[in-house]
């Protein structure tokens, strides 16, 4: 299992990918108009081979889960993205240890199960499959970029790198880790879980909700 992507939410859409853009060093790769479903609009980077996404409320939509994020906690860390070989028997599991999900595809060989940030703690948790056998590789299939089919540009193309990790902060951040741990599979030591080629790491903090605290990118493939 690899972190393929992550999402921020943001109040404006436009000067945020902007700036966004800046700092990786990478135009907008795509735009999903089927968001506009959940009342959003968004953009989507490539970093190495995996996906950074922000998302805005469309105008008059605030009423939407990313609108009461925004509300509660402002612009800030949205959601992970999971991928691996088969998310369908992964869910199902987490879903019978009373982790809620909200959202759910499964059709076409392609898998996604989103589930409730206060039931994961931390931020909104997808478990996604593409029905592809090249789920490791960077340029692996990602329906909710449609790539790499409809873009020339490629993973080792980008000055930023992969995902590395994530940090979360919490009260208990050993009770916290051990949650992650045990829902998604994955060893766990040390206030650290480790997934193919990335880290979710956990510190204390006073904090009233967990939360990420900071976004960890490799090494550029320039």
């Amino acid at each position: 299992m690899r972190i393929r992507q992550i999402c921020l939410v943001a109040e404006q859409l436009e000067p945020t990918l902007e700036t966004l853009g800046h700092i990786l060093g990478v135009p907008v790769l795509f735009r999903d108009p089927d968001v506009a479903h959940f009342g959003l609009a968004n953009g989507l980077f490539l970093s190495g081979g995996d996906f950074i996404e922000v998302v805005s409320p469309l105008p008059g939509q605030n009423d939407t889960a990313a609108g009461r994020h925004l509300a509660r906690r402002g612009e800030s860390f949205y959601m992970v993205i999971f991928q691996c070989a088969d998310a369908a028997p992964l869910t199902r599991k987490i879903a019978e240890q009373g982790v809620r999900p909200v959202w759910t595809h499964d059709a076409d060989g392609l898998h996604a199960t989103h589930f409730h940030p206060r039931d994961f703690g931390g931020a909104i948790v997808s478990v996604d499959s593409m029905g592809t056998d090249n789920w490791q590789t960077p340029e692996a299939s990602w329906y909710w970029a449609h790539w790499p089919d409809e873009h020339n540009l490629k993973a080792g193309e980008t000055p930023s790198g992969a995902l590395a990790g994530l940090t979360f902060v919490a009260p208990d951040p050993q009770a916290l880790s051990h949650h992650w741990a045990t829902l998604l599979e994955r060893p766990h030591e040390n206030l650290r879980v480790d997934f193919d080629g990335a880290t979710l790491w956990f510190e204390t903090a006073s904090t009233d909700a967990p939360h990420v605290s900071q976004i960890h990118l490799k090494q550029g493939c320039e």
